[in-house]
């Protein structure tokens, strides 16, 4: 429950007008159970202090200074997974999450407007959140903070709508975040408008599993986000960033001195609270309600797994406290999956705005001899200046200064710490655009696979990429035992994944798909005991 149900600092509109809000096209509430399950959000568990009013997983309420309540988002929210297997149910804590968190956002955004603009919607909504009595100056009040909110969710909504629907389980994470620091936390929106298609949120991954992540040296399905020293914290604050953390920078000038401010509200207290939680999740054991694994075929396995995967897949024992994962850094040239993610990373640049002539990190009585951002940067450095500033504001002195050396060192290659010439030094100065391969305990509960959820199953995944299917449905918690991923039909409160779609190629990852279609299966046997 305190996983679930912990605010880190996320508000997306105030708690009371949440509960209030009609769905966009009824006159029905948006916050009802059987509503947000259609967007696959797992039902919870009521509480009367964690969860007073039986909302999903992950749905939370944050506090202002004033104690004035805002809904927001936890960490579960996007990973916690279900699995229902022939009348029976399981929560699978750290899967990947199955809900359409774009088209529901969209949805709230259209509610705001259109209670905004529709008398009888905005009477009713009043009269949930003021009470039938409420005077015409309590009336107008609301309705300008409604639309106040309105103009600024709307305005997320459209910098941050993708080419194409996402559909469920899946969500550019990594887009969401570049915009949120290079349009809105610096005012700069000529940043929304791309130069090149690079620049679009247009690169939809599924939600990574989240265990082991602690233990990990590096995370994210590139790489990017250092796991050292306040690196942890660094990950979780860009993620709150995405989640409506409200991150401001802003410039103030005294004489001849520049001070850069970033007003948020991360609760990072609450975040180091959650990572440590997280430090005690282990991955899911394939449950004994579910057909039972051969263990002859299992055996057999194993020994197929360790020619064909163990080199980028590490065998790790999946509940040894001390474990530690050194993640396989795979360039996309050689593992041939969709390359639309790491690119769109790798190239995206924005303009700095007030940030011009400032060091590229926030750290210069830290790092000596930065260099300064010209009129343009790479939005990845963007996003890490933001973060590490609002930490250095924000979080404890003294774990901020413990946990900086050790974080610095380990990004040392990076060209945010080092004054590096890529006219002169070429590829030293950058890693090439690249993807993570990290152990596979609990792989059986994280379908759909790869790192953009093209594959729906580990049968199609150990195919040839010609012989793998075409499209194929998301959003079914259903789960299939022979093939290992979720039942792909189409049915009710599901989405075609189309593998022709930009970004959404299911080719590469060939490794397996050589063998034959008996010693595949014995290795998808094997695959349900990690």
């Amino acid at each position: 429950m305190e996983w679930w149900y912990t605010s880190q600092g996320s508000r997306l509109l105030p708690y009371a007008w949440f509960l209030a809000l009609e769905q966009a096209d009824s006159e029905a509430l948006l916050s009802s159970k059987e509503h947000l399950q259609q967007y696959r959000f797992i039902a919870g568990t009521p509480d009367k202090n964690l969860n007073p009013d039986n909302l999903p997983i992950g749905f939370v309420a944050d506090k202002d200074a004033n104690e004035s309540r805002y809904l927001g988002f936890t960490c579960a929210a996007c990973h916690t997974g279900k699995i229902a297997y022939k009348g029976k149910e399981y929560i699978v804590e750290g899967a990947p999450a199955h809900h359409d968190f774009d088209r529901f956002i969209t949805e709230v955004s259209t509610s705001l407007q259109k209670t905004t603009e529709h008398s009888d919607k905005f009477s009713r909504f009043a009269s949930r959140v003021l009470g039938a009595k409420a005077s015409p100056d309590d009336l107008a009040a609301l309705k300008a903070l409604l639309s106040q909110e309105n103009d600024k969710l709307g305005q997320r909504v459209k910098i941050n709508h993708p080419p194409y629907e996402n559909g469920y389980a899946r969500l550019d994470a990594f887009g969401n975040i570049f915009n949120e620091v290079a349009v809105i936390a610096l005012n700069e929106p000529s940043n929304a408008i791309p130069a090149n298609k690079t620049a679009e949120v247009n690169a939809p991954v599924s939600y990574p599993m989240l265990w082991d992540t602690p233990q990990h040296d590096v995370v994210q399905w590139n790489g990017a986000a250092v796991n050292a020293g306040i690196g942890s914290y660094v990950r979780n604050a860009g993620e709150v960033v995405g989640v409506f953390g409200d991150l401001s920078i802003q410039k103030t000038q005294t004489g001849e001195s520049t001070e850069i401010g970033f007003r948020n509200h991360i609760n990072f207290k609450n975040v180091g609270r959650l990572e440590e939680l997280l430090t005690t999740l282990w991955s899911p054991l394939w449950p004994n309600t579910l057909p039972a694994i051969d263990p002859i075929k299992a055996q057999q396995g194993k020994l197929l797994f360790e020619s064909q995967c163990i080199s980028c897949h590490h065998d790790i024992k999946r509940d040894d406290p001390l474990r530690k994962v050194m993640a396989k850094m795979i360039p996309v040239t050689e593992i041939g999956t969709d390359p639309k993610t790491a690119m769109n990373i790798a190239e995206r640049s924005s303009v700095t705005g007030i940030l011009e002539g400032q060091p590229v990190l926030p750290l210069s009585q830290f790092v000596p001899n930065l260099p300064n951002f010209g009129k343009t940067a790479p939005t990845a450095e963007l996003v890490v200046y933001a973060v590490m500033g609002s930490l250095r504001d924000d979080l404890d002195p003294h774990t901020f200064g413990a946990g900086l050396p050790t974080f610095l060192d380990t990004a040392k290659k990076s060209t945010l710490i080092e004054n590096c010439d890529p006219k002169q030094q070429g590829d030293k100065c950058n890693r090439p655009a690249s993807y993570k391969a990290r152990p596979l305990n609990g792989i059986w509960a994280s379908a759909p696979y790869f790192h953009n959820g093209s594959v729906p199953n580990l049968w199609e995944l150990l195919q040839k990429p010609e012989q793998r299917v075409r499209t194929f449905n998301v959003g079914s918690w259903e789960f299939d035992p022979v093939n290992v991923g979720f039942v792909s039909n189409e049915e009710q409160d599901t989405s075609t994944f189309d593998t022709t779609i930009e970004g959404n190629a299911n080719t590469g990852h060939l490794y397996g798909s050589d063998l034959s279609v008996s010693d595949k299966w014995l290795l998808i046997e094997y695959l349900k005991t990690l």
